[in-house]
């Protein structure tokens, strides 16, 4: 009976950790590398032998920002990411899921900002899109063939749609009612059980909704206050998940706000991920 279930012969290999790369041979039992070696493998000790010459060996790329969310419903394979080494993609970036809200409430907030066609994206949404809750939305993925692993935030905007219907989520007069808060914290949770990521949000006012009820307001999630935010902060702190965020350019300061939510005084640290873009002098002359 063989010892491994593959090898793979003679690539160079590069283990991750930045160390500099050689030629070797790898075993493999039952997923995991079990054997790294220089010395030759018996083909003999494994029933596949897969040769790597000339070829480059290493851990699969992960890829930390993606906005898949729709593609996921039609294309789960993921192919041409797959292609090039990833396997692990994060989606729900940007307080954008597509786990809470309606489907056209969804294709709204969504295709603008990335820059897809409305008229694409929601009769795939249309079609395809049957849950409303976190949960649903994972079951949903484990019926489907995935190519790469899949992480997710559970985006604010998405959320707050989902609850308070995206007309009152994009009106600055209008906040949540504390049984809309509770609701977004019974849901988050349910994420958050699920093993999501975190809560992904957005101040940054650039982003604007498609569609024509409320086109070109910006995104859900910059309408609210900060109190909602680290209401809903507690919950992923409890949990040590992350909070991705993207501060508002227009207001610097605004990065304090961020400051005090991830610093441990009196309580656990939050762990904070900032989407930032920086403009260089250079480039404004």
């Amino acid at each position: 009976m063989a010892r491994y279930d593959f090898i793979i012969k003679g690539g160079r290999y590069f283990d991750g950790t930045g160390a500099l790369s050689f030629t070797r041979n790898l075993a493999i039992k039952d997923g995991r590398v079990v054997r790294v070696t220089a010395d030759p493998i018996a083909d003999d000790d494994a029933e596949r032998v897969i040769d790597a010459s000339g070829l480059w060996v290493m851990p699969g790329f992960l890829d930390t920002h993606t906005h898949y969310d729709a593609e996921l419903l039609v294309s789960p394979s993921l192919s041409e990411s797959v292609r090039h080494g990833v396997t692990t993609v994060l989606v729900g970036s940007c307080s954008l899921s597509m786990v809470c809200s309606d489907y056209e409430d969804a294709s709204d907030i969504f295709t603008r900002v990335e820059t897809v066609p409305r008229e694409r994206v929601l009769p795939i949404l249309k079609a395809h899109k049957t849950w409303s809750t976190p949960s649903q939305w994972v079951e949903h993925l484990r019926q489907v063939p995935l190519g790469p692993n899949i992480i997710s935030f559970l985006g604010h905007s998405d959320l707050r749609v989902g609850v308070m219907g995206l007309s009152r989520a994009t009106d600055l007069s209008t906040q949540p009612t504390e049984e809309e808060l509770k609701t977004m914290e019974r849901l988050l949770k349910e994420a958050l059980d699920e093993g999501f990521l975190g809560l992904s949000t957005m101040c940054l006012k650039w982003d604007k909704v498609d569609g024509d009820r409320e086109w070109s307001k910006s995104l859900p999630s910059t309408y609210a206050r900060w109190s909602e935010i680290a209401r809903l902060n507690k919950l992923v702190r409890a949990y040590n998940r992350v909070h991705q965020g993207a501060p508002n350019a227009a207001t610097p300061l605004q990065i304090l706000q961020y400051v005090r939510e991830c610093l441990g005084w009196l309580r656990q640290p939050l762990k904070t991920t900032l989407i930032s873009r920086w403009i260089s002098k250079a480039a404004l002359t």
